[in-house]
């Protein structure tokens, strides 16, 4: 759905919604929601009890999703139990179009989306997109707590409705190979790389050197055994899950690009929250945040170990050879950024320690 399409739909739903109890947030769900239950499943809930729904795409077994879970717990237990955030992963509200529109026009209370899914509303998210600019998902948090993080958060508002409270992250994305490794620039040259069929990594990689290859995820490791490809591109996490480490020989750490995931909340609900309420939400949502970081370590800690006790080699990258790479970034960057980033904020990104 394009962004024109969107506001229509944003605006037609506002003014319908305005006929009854104006364009706002939601509040607790008909009863036929979770059989009138609480989140434990426990009896009705309490007459005070305010249930906030909190949909995402992430899989329940994920640590976002887990993460979150805890969070609303603590949420639930600080307000006494008058807010009450009932987590929907697996895409059981939809998709990240629905929940936008949703959260939007406060049929959903709130969502956990990918950051990249908010460019279309306001360009400058496309930072997050940027290949090379964060170095780990602690310097991605760095960020978002810094004040040019907070006054585009604020402008995502002001045009959307929608205010966003949180951030976590799904993992970045690292270099796979077979029979070559990737420790400097110039090792990525005539290297058959499978890529997405995104433009954003068939230039990155091309302006790298490598020859890339359009290939679904599902082929990989055919792709792989067959020599059709020599390399991929993926988080840890992607290649356990699918064994793809099974046909590669080394792993190099580059981190180009994370997976930046943002909470967002209804605005007309958030303002009817007391103060009290809001600060336990942000409380636990840095609280969860957090873990979520942690949790993104100690499980790639243990993928590593399993991937590397199979054979491959994993590579970091010196500050010269990354230097290299950043630098190999500034045509696709100017590309596909220059009128919409300016190249000041994503310098002072990088200089954060």
């Amino acid at each position: 759905m394009n962004k024109k399409k969107f506001f229509a739909l944003l605006l037609s739903g506002c003014l319908a919604l305005g006929l009854l109890s104006g364009c706002g947030g939601s509040s607790t769900p008909p009863a036929g929601d979770n059989g009138g239950r609480g989140a434990d499943g426990a009896g009705a809930p309490a007459a005070d009890t305010r249930t906030l729904t909190l949909a995402s795409t992430l899989g329940s077994n994920t640590s976002i999703i887990q993460v979150s879970n805890d969070m609303s717990a603590a949420v639930k237990e600080a307000t006494g139990g008058a807010i009450d955030i009932q987590t929907f992963p697996d895409s059981t509200l939809g998709g990240q179009v629905d929940f936008l529109e949703g959260v939007s026009m406060g049929t959903v209370d709130m969502c956990i989306i990918a950051a990249g899914a908010l460019e279309d509303f306001y360009d400058q998210y496309a930072l997050y997109s940027v290949p090379f600019l964060f170095r780990d998902a602690e310097h991605t948090y760095q960020f978002f707590q810094s004040e040019a993080s907070q006054a585009i958060n604020d402008e995502f508002l002001n045009r959307t409705g929608m205010r966003v409270i949180g951030l976590f992250n799904e993992g970045f994305r690292q270099v796979w190979t077979k029979g070559k490794a990737v420790r400097s620039l110039a090792d990525f040259s005539g290297l058959k790389l499978r890529v997405p069929d995104v433009t954003l990594y068939v230039n990155m990689f091309t302006a790298l050197g490598c020859s890339t290859q359009v290939l679904p995820v599902g082929d990989l490791y055919t792709g792989l055994q067959t020599g059709l490809v020599e390399g991929m591109e993926l988080p840890i996490g992607s290649v356990y899950g699918a064994s793809t480490y099974e046909q590669v020989d080394y792993c190099t750490m580059t981190n180009h690009i994370g997976g930046a995931m943002m909470l967002l909340v209804n605005e007309s609900v958030w303002q009817s929250l007391s103060d009290e309420q809001r600060a336990a939400v942000l409380e636990n949502v840095e609280i969860a945040s957090a873990q979520d970081r942690q949790n993104l370590v100690e499980l790639n800690d243990g993928y590593v170990s399993d991937i590397t006790e199979s054979g491959v080699e994993f590579i970091e990258l010196t500050d010269e050879a990354r230097a290299e790479m950043v630098e190999a970034m500034n045509s696709v960057v100017s590309e596909l950024y220059g009128d919409v980033l300016d190249s000041s904020l994503l310098e002072s990104i990088r200089s954060m320690s």
